[in-house]
């Protein structure tokens, strides 16, 4: 199959930068009063919006590949294994995980 993604994601951008010239038009039109009827600027609402969740799951994504980044070049240390969810350190049977917080008693 053929993919276009590339060439879909050149004319949104040819379409956006399209839009931004029409609504300049348009002011200056305004501006000069050279219509009679009034002429309001063409915007035009997003096509999706990103949920928070997923908007925060692509920074955390892009915060995770730069910090895999700099581990590469030496720069930083290895993340413990978020799955885990246990901090290290003895493993008593009494305590709980330190990232967890306490009831009080």
């Amino acid at each position: 199959m053929v993919d276009l993604s590339d060439a879909v994601k050149l004319l949104r951008a040819q379409r956006k930068q399209l839009a931004e010239q029409l609504d300049a038009v348009d002011k200056a039109l305004a501006a000069l009063g050279q219509s009679s009827a009034e002429i309001l600027p063409t915007r035009l609402p997003p096509a999706r919006k990103l949920s928070d969740e997923h908007r925060q799951a692509l920074n955390d994504g892009r915060r995770h590949a730069r910090h895999s980044k700099e581990v590469a070049a030496g720069r930083a240390r290895e993340l413990a294994d978020p799955r885990s969810g246990l901090a290290s350190g003895d493993s008593g049977e009494d305590r709980h995980p330190r990232l967890v917080k306490q009831r009080k008693r």
